[in-house]
């Protein structure tokens, strides 16, 4: 054999003997250890809703889809009647009010006129459509987490759980989270008012460090918003302001009219606004709602008439007196919240109102809610009394006023009472109504709290002041993509092994 092919394979040799097997990890000696990098767990956020359902990613902004129910939604596969140019939509029986919306909703907080299976129906195709159409999940198991108002009734609760765990993805637990917490959350706060403006209650409720201290809720929402602007087109339409030529036989409106111009030109007024200004707007030209017989014509009418129905609906003032929330005005609401609160609490959160819900989109409807706390504060203090009857001008002087321990409010000299060796008067020799009330601190302690406070930003107390939210969804998915541990999470395996115990949900 030539001593070159016998050179040739002995290098080779060689360098087979040099080479490391496949199976050897080189990582030790030319690089970093090796380590496992797991994959990014991924979050479902949920939002349900009266009328609509929410989904999307945790971490992320905004929800990927928010679907709304209404009977289009609802139609069986093959149904084109709505293509048909003779279909009529339903129009809204007079009087009959509650009836009229009932198709564009998922649930009512009163279930005894609710079909329990329909809604779960109803609330599984939504959720199929958001799955398969918008977020496109595979097989995969994902945990989610659940955005709820925070007295929904434990069936629909139920119902919801039940829809979320028998679906494709199976998510292995459910987080419960609730609206006015997210809310602050989204707000960056802990202590704050939450005014929920939803669609068929509007829900104030007090947060202190992330829970919910104190809550009552009032009728006035935005079912009542949209019948208050149907009743003003029905009466423009019977009025004759349509356009000449144009009149229609049928004055019915249907519920997608009303709402679509409560959407489009529905605004509320501050309440400063003069009435010589009635008609600084000028005219507005709406189309009138489709009838059976006749053309579609306009409706003119003031563009200053279009707020008329936020105030009726928000702040008109009550027609009897009662403490009955269901017809009380959304900002004696706040101011009954507010009062129930211990004063520290009570004067951070009154610097720290939140409006949310689908109807605080409502141009004008923030600043006129501060304007109305702010004027109902002014008016009445923090007194829980409302009328005292005919000892309304008998309150003493000192029993109002209880600061005399701060420095610089009363001079010493004119308090006419001995004084004992620590330069206070003595309280034992004294009448009760003259006495000196220790309730708020003294000049040493507000020293101490001044200069502990020094160099930390400057907390606002005791104005009424609104705040900006990005709303409960976000705050939810900040939550859940900073692995916070939710206080109220059901396992699936929990759920389904147990489900309904002695009348309720296990949570």
């Amino acid at each position: 054999m030539p001593d070159c092919v016998v050179a040739r394979a002995f290098n080779i040799k060689q360098c087979l003997l040099m080479t490391p097997l496949l199976a050897r990890s080189l990582s030790s000696q030319y690089g970093s250890p090796s380590a496992f990098r797991s994959e990014q767990e991924d979050i479902i956020i949920y939002e349900l809703g009266a009328r609509h359902i929410s989904a999307g990613f945790a971490g992320e902004s905004r929800p990927r889809c928010v679907v709304y129910f209404n009977p289009e939604r609802d139609r069986r596969l093959g149904d084109y009647r709505a293509c048909d140019s003779s279909y009529r939509r339903k129009r809204r029986k007079i009087g009959d009010v509650h009836e009229w919306s009932k198709e564009y909703e998922l649930y009512r907080v009163d279930l005894k006129s609710i079909d329990l299976g329909l809604v779960e129906d109803r609330l599984e195709r939504a959720v199929r459509t958001i799955q398969i159409d918008h977020l496109q999940l595979d097989q995969k198991a994902r945990k989610a987490a659940l955005v709820v108002p925070s007295l929904l009734p434990t069936p629909l609760l139920d119902i919801a759980m039940r829809v979320l765990f028998n679906y494709s993805t199976q998510p292995p637990s459910i987080v419960l989270l609730t609206t006015p917490v997210m809310a602050c959350v989204g707000a960056g706060l802990r202590n704050a008012i939450v005014v929920d403006v939803g669609w068929e209650e509007t829900v104030v409720t007090a947060v202190g460090e992330y829970k919910e201290v104190f809550q009552r809720r009032s009728v006035r929402a935005g079912r009542t918003l949209v019948t208050e602007m149907s009743r003003l087109l029905e009466e423009e339409v019977k009025n004759g302001t349509t356009s000449p030529g144009d009149e229609t036989s049928d004055t019915g409106i249907d519920f997608e009219y009303a709402e679509e111009v409560t959407q489009r030109m529905a605004w509320c007024r501050a309440r400063s606004h003069k009435a010589s200004n009635a008609e600084a707007g000028g005219m507005t030209k709406l189309p009138a709602p489709e009838s059976a017989s006749g053309p579609r014509g306009h409706i003119h009418l003031p563009f200053t008439r279009l707020s008329k129905p936020a105030e009726n609906a928000f702040f008109a003032p009550l027609d009897s007196s009662g403490d009955d929330d269901h017809s009380t005005p959304i900002h004696t609401l706040v101011y009954r919240v507010l009062l129930a609160l211990p004063v520290d609490l009570r004067a951070i959160c009154m610097s720290r109102i939140i409006v949310t819900g689908g109807v605080s989109a409502l141009p004008g409807l923030k600043p006129r809610l501060l304007e109305e706390v702010s004027e109902i504060i002014a008016k009445r203090g923090w007194d829980p009394v409302d009328n005292y009857g005919s000892v309304a001008g008998r309150h003493p002087r000192k029993l109002q006023e209880r600061s005399a321990n701060i420095a610089g409010n009363r001079q010493q000299e004119e308090l006419e009472v001995p004084l004992s060796p620590t330069k206070k008067p003595i309280q034992e020799s004294v009448r009760h109504a003259d006495r000196i009330h220790d309730d708020k601190y003294d000049s040493i302690t507000l020293k101490a709290e001044r200069e502990a406070a020094k160099g930390k930003a400057e907390v606002i107390k005791g104005t009424v002041r609104g705040v900006e939210t990005v709303g409960a969804w976000a705050g939810a998915s900040l939550v859940a993509a900073s692995k916070v541990k939710g206080v109220h999470e059901v396992e699936r395996e929990a759920f389904l092994k147990h489900g309904y115990r002695d009348g309720g949900v296990v949570i």
